[in-house]
C-alpha cells in the first residue's frame, strides 16, 4: 500500500472515535486490563501498560474491540464512587452558588412579610392598649412570623451540617484529575478521558458517564495527593534505611561473635594439640 503524501492527515486508528468536522479524531481512553491505568496502544492494537508493565492485545475485530474497550470503561467507572439520585442532587446543591439563599430565602422572606402584616394589622390594638402592655402585645404579634423564620433558620443549619459532612467525607473522592499540561482539559477520575469544557461544577464523562467535580480546588487537591505520595515514599525510604542500618548492625555483631569464636577455637585447638604431645618427665 502506497504511503500517504507529505502533509496528508494521518488516518485514525481503529479505536479512535468521536470524529466531528471541527474536532478531528479523538482517541477514547484505553485502559490496562490489570491495573485500569491509561495506556497508549500501538498501531497494531498491542498494549503495554506504563504502570504495571502488563502486555495486552486488543481484538482485531472492530465490534469485539469496541465491546472490550467499553467493558474496561465500565469496570473503571464501577471502581470509583458514583453519584446517583439523592447524592447527585445534594452534591449539586452543595457546590452551586446561592444554594442557601434559594433554599431558605423564601422562608425568610415569608417571615418578614408575615411579621410586617401582623404588626400592621394589630397596630391599632397595640396603640390603644395601656403603655405597659404595648411591648407584650407587639411580641405576641410576632409569634407566628417567628415560627416561619425558625423554619428558614432550620433549613440553613441543616444545609450547613450537610455541607460540612459532604466536604469532609465525600468531596475529596469526586474531584476530576488535573490536566496533563496547562491549558489542556481536565480528565475523568475513573477512565482518565478528557472532560468536555463546561461551566457546571459537575461534568459527566463522555466515555464512562462518571460525574466529576471540576472546581479550582483540583490543583490544590492534586498537590495534596502528591504531598501524601511524597510523604509515603519518604517514610518508606526512611524505613528502608532504618532496616538497612539494623541489618548492618546485626551483621557486625554476628561477624564479631564469629571472629571471637574462631579465636577461641584456635586457642582450644592449640591446647588440645599440646595435650597430645608426650609430657617430659
Amino acid at each position: 500500500m502506497a504511503a500517504p503524501p507529505p502533509g496528508a492527515p494521518t488516518p485514525a486508528a481503529p479505536w479512535q472515535t468521536g470524529v466531528t468536522a471541527h474536532q478531528g479524531a479523538r482517541q477514547i481512553p484505553i485502559l490496562c486490563i490489570r491495573c485500569r491505568g491509561p495506556a497508549a496502544p500501538g498501531r497494531d492494537g498491542s498494549l503495554v501498560c506504563p504502570y504495571c508493565g502488563h502486555r495486552d492485545q486488543l481484538p482485531a475485530d472492530q465490534f469485539a474491540r469496541a465491546m472490550e474497550l467499553q467493558r474496561r470503561l465500565s469496570a473503571a467507572a464501577e471502581g470509583v464512587a458514583q453519584m446517583r439520585g439523592l447524592e447527585s442532587a445534594l452534591g449539586h446543591v452543595f457546590e452551586s452558588r446561592g444554594a442557601f439563599v434559594r433554599a431558605a430565602g423564601l422562608w425568610l422572606f415569608l417571615a418578614a412579610a408575615v411579621a410586617a402584616y401582623a404588626l400592621v394589622s394589630s397596630w391599632g390594638i397595640i396603640g390603644r392598649a395601656p403603655p405597659g402592655f404595648r411591648a407584650g402585645l407587639a411580641v405576641n404579634a410576632l409569634m407566628g412570623p417567628s415560627f416561619v423564620a425558625g423554619i428558614g433558620v432550620a433549613v440553613c443549619l441543616a444545609l450547613l451540617v450537610g455541607r460540612a459532612s459532604y466536604r469532609r467525607r465525600v468531596r475529596v473522592h469526586l474531584f476530576a484529575r488535573a490536566a496533563r499540561e496547562p491549558g489542556h482539559p481536565t480528565r475523568c477520575r475513573a477512565c482518565d478521558g478528557d472532560l468536555p469544557d463546561r461551566r457546571d461544577a459537575f461534568v459527566a464523562c463522555e466515555y464512562c458517564h462518571t460525574q466529576n467535580l471540576v472546581t479550582p480546588e483540583i490543583q490544590r487537591d492534586r498537590e495534596r495527593l502528591l504531598a501524601a505520595e511524597v510523604a509515603f515514599y519518604r517514610a518508606r525510604a526512611q524505613g528502608a534505611v532504618a532496616a538497612t542500618t539494623r541489618g548492618s548492625l546485626r551483621m557486625s555483631r554476628v561477624f564479631a561473635v564469629c571472629v571471637a569464636l574462631t579465636y577461641a577455637g584456635m586457642i582450644g585447638l592449640a591446647y588440645f594439640a599440646q595435650s597430645l604431645f608426650p609430657h617430659a618427665r
